[in-house]
């Protein structure tokens, strides 16, 4: 059995607001957090959904476990999700392609579930030695009996990567094209899997606005409906796409709400 589980949760509107009127302004150190321009823009709002830091250099001393959970309601419903699913002594892959992300992921775990959670992304996706590392650690995993946690890049992870000993798959991070992350999520629902397989897509939501999140969702499942339905390939999400999520900015960024559009089009 494949089953899909939309999470909804709620975020503070204050970053995606102020990262809106920062934009807008120009304001100094907008450069530095690479919210000058509309692709960087996106991007942060793309990452605070999952990563709830302000722009600009982030600190060097690890953010407290229970701080990080106050303010990533996804990183708190995954934790919970995994203390659920360890106690099933079942497996775990989490998606994710931003790897500072993976490594506080990472600690996050080691210090709610006490394990270490193997990251395999680009640094360990390549031919060669590399390649046989890669394999040799994704063995690994699937040997070790009971419950574990795998970080995997979606686009480090192609064809010929099988995990049928995981058979839940959450997409911490969500990719630009609903094929790739499909075929992310074929690594688990293999030849071979004897378990139900449960695919989860954690979606941050907000009182006052369309998050990235959310828009990001709906635009993925319009594409895979689209592709199925013309029997055609997907494409990715584009930029240009996510002009209307401006609309909803958060009440004290009400004069930030044309940035996004401003800057799109």
């Amino acid at each position: 059995m494949f089953t899909e589980d939309k999470r909804g949760d709620r975020q503070d509107d204050y970053l995606h607001g102020s990262a809106l009127e920062q934009c807008r302004r120009g304001e100094e150190g907008t450069s530095s957090a690479g919210l000058n321009n509309h692709l960087g823009l996106l991007l942060y709002l793309r990452t605070v959904c999952s990563d709830p830091r302000p722009p600009g250099p982030s600190s060097p001393k690890p953010q407290p476990l229970d701080e990080l959970e106050r303010y990533s309601p996804k990183m708190r419903w995954m934790l919970a999700e995994l203390v659920r699913i360890q106690s099933r002594g079942e497996k775990v892959i989490v998606f994710c392609e931003f790897k500072d992300l993976q490594r506080t992921i990472q600690r996050a775990i080691v210090e709610r579930l006490g394990i270490v959670a193997d990251i395999i992304n680009g640094d360990t996706s390549a031919g060669g030695a590399r390649g046989d590392m890669r394999q040799k650690r994704i063995g690994l995993f699937q040997q070790k009996p009971g419950f574990g946690v795998i970080l995997l890049s979606p686009l480090a992870v192609g064809f010929g990567v099988n995990i049928q000993a995981a058979n839940h798959v959450i997409h911490f991070t969500r990719t630009w094209n609903p094929a790739r992350e499909d075929q992310a999520t074929d690594r688990s629902y293999r030849i071979g899997q004897t378990r139900d397989v449960f695919v989860y897509y954690p979606v941050v939501v907000a009182e006052n606005f369309v998050t990235f999140d959310e828009k990001l969702d709906q635009l993925l499942e319009s594409k895979r409906k689209l592709s199925q339905d013309m029997l055609n390939g997907c494409g990715d999400v584009g930029p240009g796409e996510f002009a209307d999520i401006e609309r909803g900015a958060a009440p004290e960024a009400e004069s930030g709400r044309r940035a996004l559009a401003d800057l799109i089009h």
